[in-house]
């Protein structure tokens, strides 16, 4: 038998275990108060759901994006495409859609140049902007996104990696939606706002030509710089950005068809001939001049625009005449009889190195001339794609009569029925 455990009769009665002596935990000696506290902490967890879950949508609604694919239409020549994750390239001698991110471009040999189209999402045929590719260049699109709600106040994205190679870029969209392109060098990169801008890279160097927007140019461990309209500035191989410095003059006013048309260019039409209607507008993420006539055939048609100029050129060496050509359509066959209608035409006066006034033209169509008609100080351009016309150093092609001023340029649409655009035109002198 085992021995109950003796108390002895002496000791306290507090000595003695008992479990009523245990500490009572706090909360149950105010229980309403920890009723309290729950109630509370449950109220501000169902505010922060109330206020965070919708936040959380709104986030979501305005930073969904998805890929958007591009557009490529060959100009001139061949260029070849070559698809993500392949080293077989595509010949492409006309329009391609569906160009998605990975894909790369290249414009090979003297003659070859096309037009990266940067689509609107779903809204039809509308381009937010342009990249104009000209020979012997190299491009990778990186990356090209499109907000996935029609609601986002988020921008287009796009991100194009430039090899080498000669580009431009037009990002002015006439919709609501900004553009945000980047474009990568191997010298650096460059994050653009909407606007007009040129790109050269080569292997000691990229160039970057700011027409209208401002550029700002990242290199690693670097503050960004910003270069403004009208400068050019180098990324050099070294690590280093040069100073801006103007770009090449152009002797033109408001070349991008910015201004009110009668501000700097006026609309006329030659006397006891039928006018066409000439307007500025937006196409393709670009001003542009649109010369227009539809009527009856058969009946001689003009409009143009022209600026007086009236500066002295005899101390450049070199004049230059760029523009940006899209014709839509036309009824005369060729240029006419005379090799003188033409759904667009340049042509600039200028007061030689003897004193007389002269004039030099250029020309753009697509309907083939007959075959009794001449054709003559022009060329034929497919329809409904921007042609980019850089003319000779008039310089030397005018050696004979070398210009020493410019007195105006015009830029006009003649014939019968016609539809034709022009963007970027600039005379060009160093």
């Amino acid at each position: 038998m085992t021995a109950e455990p003796s108390v002895s009769p002496g000791a306290p009665v507090d000595a003695v275990p008992s479990a009523q002596s245990q500490p009572m935990p706090r909360w149950r000696e105010r229980p309403e108060r920890a009723a309290w506290i729950v109630i509370l902490l449950s109220f501000a967890i169902l505010l922060v759901l109330l206020t965070g879950i919708p936040l959380a949508i709104r986030a979501l609604y305005h930073s969904a994006a998805v890929k958007q694919s591009l557009q490529f239409e060959t100009t001139l020549g061949t260029a070849l495409l070559y698809l993500p994750l392949s080293d077989q390239p595509i010949a492409l001698t006309d329009r391609r859609d569906g160009i998605s991110e990975g894909s790369r471009l290249e414009t090979t040999g003297a003659a070859t140049q096309g037009v990266l189209g940067l689509p609107a999402g779903s809204q039809g045929d509308d381009l937010l902007g342009t990249i104009l590719l000209y020979p012997e260049t190299s491009l990778e699109i990186v990356r090209s996104r499109r907000p996935y709600f029609a609601g986002s106040n988020q921008p287009y994205s796009v991100r194009i990696r430039l090899r080498e190679g000669q580009v431009r870029l037009f990002t002015r969209s006439a919709l609501d939606r900004p553009v945000e392109v980047q474009i990568e060098t191997p010298h650096g990169e460059a994050h653009l706002e909407e606007g007009n801008y040129a790109f050269f890279v080569n292997a000691e160097n990229s160039e970057v030509v700011v027409k209208q927007g401002v550029a700002s140019l990242l290199l690693p461990g670097q503050e960004p710089v910003e270069v403004e309209p009208g400068l050019r500035t180098w990324m050099q191989a070294d690590g280093t950005i040069l100073p801006a410095v103007p770009a090449v003059h152009n002797l033109l006013r408001d070349s991008a068809f910015t201004r009110p048309l009668g501000e700097v260019w006026e609309s006329y039409t030659p006397p006891h001939v039928t006018p066409g209607t000439a307007e500025f507008l937006e196409k393709d993420g670009r001003h542009v001049a649109r010369f227009f006539y539809r009527g009856p055939d058969q009946l001689h048609t003009e409009i143009g625009i022209r600026q007086v100029v009236d500066l002295d050129v005899h101390s450049y060496d070199s004049l230059v005449v760029k523009l940006d050509v899209n014709l839509i359509w036309q009824t005369l066959a060729g240029a006419g009889e005379l090799s003188s209608e033409f759904p667009l035409r340049i042509e600039m006066t200028y007061t030689d190195k003897y004193g007389k006034e002269l004039r030099w033209g250029y020309g753009f169509y697509n309907m083939e001339p007959r075959p009794d008609y001449q054709l003559f100080g022009g060329q034929q351009v497919p329809l409904f794609i921007w042609h980019s016309y850089e003319s000779a150093n008039l310089m030397e092609e005018l050696e004979a009569t070398r210009p020493v001023h410019i007195n105006s340029i015009r830029l006009y649409a003649s014939g019968w029925n016609y539809e034709s655009y022009a963007s970027e035109l600039e005379l060009i002198v160093e």
